[in-house]
């Protein structure tokens, strides 16, 4: 009989651990099928994002550094309709308006009168802060915001953020090397994408919570080397 108890209570213990462990494991798979779910729409919104005809409705372009032929395309509209600024977001420091006409083929006296050149930012958010400075300095309520197709949503992301943004018309530049010919994304457009997916989920929820995990993590490395040298 005591035996019997004994088998009884341990079939009575594992009932309550078996449904946590269901519980668990079907909050993992809800959760792996909304971030898929997520992807597949990220994925496609950028594969549908297309320039727009005309920017002659805005009152300055915006480029951000990084990507290839981001600055060509920039420097291009801006000299079809002289009558723009550019900011240029994100330069190096040691990079001058003339260094920079020359390596596009731009007019330098256009750069001299019409390029704004950022040394400020260091990534995206940089990026933002710096394009909202300089449309407010120069009264611009519309700009046209030129980078790569996977790039526009954290782009975006991180301008709808900060106060005080203007409108912003998307200007994506697509890399071929990232896109088939087919449509789908090549081995590294599809790596690019899952990049900046998880990194646009990262600005969201730092965005919604004020909390970014990647600065904390960085000031507690930070932290833990200057114990370690002491």
């Amino acid at each position: 009989m005591q035996a019997d108890g004994n088998r009884a209570g341990r079939r009575g213990g594992t009932r309550p651990g078996m449904r946590l462990g269901l519980l668990l494991s079907l909050a993992f798979l809800g959760l792996a099928a909304y971030l898929a779910g997520g992807f597949l729409r990220f994925a496609n919104d950028v594969a549908s994002l297309r320039a727009p005809a005309s920017i002659a409705d805005v009152g300055g372009i915006v480029v951000l550094t990084g990507g290839e032929m981001r600055l060509q395309q920039a420097v291009d509209l801006l000299t079809r309709d002289s009558g723009q600024r550019l900011l240029i977001s994100g330069v190096n420091p040691g990079t001058s308006l003339s260094t920079l006409a020359r390596i596009t083929g731009g007019d330098p006296t256009l750069f001299q009168c019409c390029v704004d050149l950022d040394y400020a930012a260091l990534d995206t958010i940089g990026n933002a802060r710096m394009t909202v400075e300089w449309a407010r300095s120069h009264g611009i309520d519309r700009i046209a915001l030129v980078t790569s197709d996977y790039h526009i949503p954290r782009a975006m992301t991180e301008l709808g953020g900060v106060s005080g943004a203007p409108e912003i018309v998307p200007y994506p530049v697509s890399p071929q090397k990232l896109w088939r010919a087919n449509g789908f994304p090549s081995r590294l457009g599809l790596r690019l994408l899952l990049s900046e997916y998880v990194k646009v989920l990262a600005a969201r929820a730092r965005l919604a919570t004020g909390f970014d995990i990647v600065d904390t993590l960085g000031q507690r490395v930070t932290s833990q080397g200057h114990t370690g040298h002491g």
